[in-house]
């Protein structure tokens, strides 16, 4: 599963580093823009990614098994618990010359410093293809679980406003608010050691990630996550999750190990 991501991110890299030198050029340090249609409308386009195979195996099992409108807590709100199975739509991003730069330097040493090489957290909003989500929410929290470090993130849902002086860690600090049926979900106070998603995309510390969680019905939950950082974004780039429940799976231990992945510290991703 893990060097299916992987296999996929690079096709990913190489598609959007070759879009960006064939693009028409700019002046200014915006130059190189990447085009940012979706990459899973065109059967052309090679960045389209992979299905993990538990993936492929799971989701047909329980989509559109849960037909019926949403549930509700006590408190009338959407019900948003239960254990997903995700999948991610990202839009292709459109980076700034320093974000270019970053991504193509990654491309170049074929990725020897991807964080979870040495057990190091995915980024903020983990990718769909490392395994169900665990979603849990009271009336002051929100938490979903994860397989991989750190295996959980934390929403606050009790009113409270970001801190004043934010420390800045690898999920960053984040607060919710219900906009009618949606939970709007914003967060501040990243570190810039994550890379986002199965793209492998660079982050500032000035990163700024906004969702939207809808459960639409009993057995599906749309998740869209917009990420803003200028210094590496041209504009927002987005993912959109489309989750299907599935209440006969549970979280696997994953137990990582310290280097187990040698071969890309080493940058030799096979």
């Amino acid at each position: 599963m893990f060097r299916s991501v992987v296999a996929g991110a690079l096709v990913f890299m190489s598609a959007v580093i070759a879009s960006a030198q064939t693009a028409p050029q700019k002046p200014g340090p915006l130059d190189n823009l990447v085009p940012t249609p979706n990459p899973m409308t065109s059967v052309t386009q090679a960045d389209a990614g992979v299905t993990a195979e538990w993936r492929g195996a799971m989701r047909p099992e329980y989509e559109g098994k849960f037909p019926g409108p949403a549930p509700r807590t006590p408190d009338g709100k959407p019900d948003l618990n239960g254990v997903w199975v995700p999948v991610g739509t990202p839009e292709r991003p459109a980076l700034t010359h320093l974000g270019l730069t970053l991504l193509e330097d990654r491309y170049k040493t074929n990725i020897k410093d991807f964080p979870y090489s040495v057990c190091l957290p995915f980024g903020p909003v983990p990718p769909g293809d490392i395994g169900p989500w665990v979603v849990m929410q009271n009336r002051t929290q929100l938490v979903t679980l994860f397989e991989f470090p750190p295996n959980y993130r934390l929403v606050f849902l009790d009113g409270r406003s970001h801190p004043p002086d934010i420390e800045p860690t690898w999920m960053g600090h984040s607060i919710g608010m219900w906009e009618g049926d949606t939970l709007v979900v914003d967060s501040i106070g990243f570190n810039d050691k994550s890379w986002l998603g199965n793209s492998f995309l660079p982050h500032t510390a000035n990163l700024h990630v906004r969702e939207r969680w809808t459960r639409t019905t009993i057995g599906t939950m749309a998740v869209e996550v917009i990420y803003e950082d200028a210094e590496i974004f041209v504009k927002p780039w987005k993912v959109v999750f489309a989750l299907v429940l599935a209440p006969g799976e549970n979280l696997m231990e994953s137990i990582c190990e310290n280097n187990k992945f040698q071969e890309l510290s080493a940058g030799q991703n096979p």
